[in-house]
Parts: C-alpha cells; structure tokens; sequence
C-alpha cells in the first residue's frame, strides 16, 4: 500500500511539472508577463509623476514635556501628540513619514507662573515645528490650538463625594439599605483659585433598572477642569434582597384621652402587614409598630361608633404596611 502511495505521488509531480514546463513556453504567458512588466513600468512613472506633485499628508509629532518640577502636581491631562497635516511635493512628505519627526518639546521652566495655569496657544508649537522643516513645507492644520497645562505646588483638600444615580429593583425585591461607596471622600488637587471652588465632587450618572441581587460596580468621578481627584473612581455597592410578607398582632394605645376616662377597643389588637427584607425579618416586632386611636375623633363626631386606627410610626425598612381592621369600636369607662 505505501509503494502504491509512493507511485501515485511520483506520478502526479511528473504530470504538474509538465504542465507547469508548457504554460511557462505558451504564447500565452508570454504575452501575460509583457503586461505585466508593462504594468509596472506604468506604475513606476506614475509614482514619479505624483510623488512631484504637490500634496498634503497628515502626521503625528510627540509632544514631550520636560523641567517639571518634583513637587510641582500636574492636574490636567497633557497631550502627547500634535496631529498635523503638511503641504508639500510628494518626495518630501514621503521623506517625512519615512524619517520620525523629534518630538515638540515644551520647556516647564519657561512657562511656569504664580497662578499655576499654563496655556500654550498652538502658533507657539508650530514656529518651534517650522524648524524642523524644510521651506517649502506649509503647515495646513495643527491640533491642539492651545495646551492647558494646570499644576498645583501645594497641598491639596479632602472633598466629599456626591452619587448621581437612579436605581430600580424588581417588583419582589427591594434596595435593604442605603448604597455604600468604596470612598465617601477624595483629595483633589488643582491651582488655589479652582480648588477653592471645589465643595464636591460628583460621580458620572449611573442608572440600573431590574435589579434582583445586589450590585457592585466602579463608577467614574467627574473633577472639575483643572483639578485632579485622587482616586479617579470608586466603587459602589447597592444592597438588594428579597422581600417577604410578615404578619403581626399589634395592640392599640389610645390617645387624647382624660385623665378621667379608660377607652377600651374591640379587638384590643389588630392585624398588621407589611413586606420586610429577608435579612430584616427577625427585627421586626409588634413594639416597633405604634398603633392608636384618636378620643378627639370621638368628640368631632359623637354619632360614629368606630375609631379609625392611625399608623404613628414603625421601621424605615417596612414596605406597604396595611393593618386589619383598619377601625374598630370602643366603649368609655370612667376611671
């Protein structure tokens, strides 16, 4: 069998060697490798053509920032690269792409103030490019129009966080506690007069909707231009557990009442319900809720026969509280 193989492949590579032989001495290749070689030729002048004309092409210089002080804290962000697009013969551009221009250097100690903002208009940067190319070069567009260099060389101030957020759970679960931030407070440093500007700083808007479970994720803070926060984000936990139906005898107390006088209700207890977190559930007791009936309701109205149960107070964790019956009667008793 593998002579059989060997055989087979001996005589396919004899066949498409053949083959091979022939199209390389048809008429017909021939013709097809003087197009090409043509082809080329009409390409090679075409690139000399174009490459003296004149043109434009668009570049990224670095930008490099040098003599910073050590204790000078910059606080805004610094451009790298200048897009600019130049204006020349084809030769000379393509020159330029094939040779890195050095980047654009900005001198710190040159521009440095006592109101720590340094702004750098882009006719600055371009005469220090313009040295760098040959004459006939015309500088077409160069990006940034101005860099704003702000610096802070003192100390910076605590300033508390504010959340912009919008949450939503699903209709069986519920938001257990308030949402907890990774930090409640960052440094933030900036020039003297945008730092005492500064009483907060906000986080990007944030919006979750559905929520079944709890929920943790990093949200993105918002300095003011100019300043830096440290850190630039924190992380943000919002509780979410089921809620489940709790049901509770809760006495009535009677309020308003004369010294003189005992108000007794029937029943002397009602029927409380509400919906609490699972992890609340064990802390809700009948003396959390406070029930009453009002004796001045009486004396509005000496014809009603009931009293309506008030809800005073009860946990800011209860959801939809309802109590049962929601009035009851009542006899006077003189003490």
């Amino acid at each position: 069998m593998k002579l059989f193989d060997k055989r087979y492949y001996k005589v396919n590579l004899i066949v498409w060697n053949k083959k091979i032989r022939d199209f390389l001495r048809s008429k017909r290749c021939k013709e097809s490798l003087i197009f090409l070689f043509f082809l080329a030729i009409s390409y090679a002048f075409w690139m000399i053509v174009s490459l003296n004309e004149v043109s434009e092409m668009s570049f990224k210089i670095p930008v490099r920032y040098s003599n910073i002080p050590d204790k000078a804290f910059i606080t805004s962000e610094l451009p790298r690269v200048a897009d600019v697009r130049l204006r020349d013969r084809g030769t000379v551009l393509v020159n330029y792409a094939l040779n890195r221009f050095p980047p654009i250097e900005i001198n710190f100690e040159t521009y440095a103030n006592n109101q720590e903002q340094i702004f750098i208009p882009s006719e600055q940067m371009t005469a220090e490019l313009k040295k760098k190319l040959v004459n006939t070069t015309t500088i077409v567009s160069f990006s940034p129009d101005t860099v704003a260099i702000y610096y802070s060389m003192t100390e910076g101030k605590k300033v508390p966080v504010k959340l912009i957020s919008h949450f939503s759970t699903k209709p069986q679960c519920v938001i257990s506690t308030s949402v907890q931030l990774s930090a409640d407070s960052v440094m933030v440093y900036a020039p003297q007069n945008v730092l005492a500007s500064i009483n907060e700083i906000r986080t990007d808007s944030v919006s979750f909707h559905d929520l079944a479970d709890t929920l943790r994720t990093t949200v993105s803070l918002m300095p003011v231009e100019g300043s830096k926060a440290i850190p630039a984000e924190i992380m943000i936990t919002v509780p979410v557990e089921e809620v489940v139906l709790k049901t509770l005898e809760v006495p009535l107390a009677a309020i308003s009442l004369p010294a003189s006088l005992q108000l007794l209700t029937f029943p002397a207890k009602v029927r409380a319900e509400c919906m609490v977190p699972m992890s609340r559930f064990a802390d809700l007791t009948s003396e959390r809720i406070n029930l009453v009936v009002d004796y001045k309701k009486n004396q509005a109205n000496n014809s009603r026969k009931k009293l309506p149960v008030e809800v005073v107070s009860y946990p800011d964790f209860v959801l939809n509280l309802q109590v049962k019956p929601d009035s009851v009667e009542y006899i006077l008793e003189e003490n």
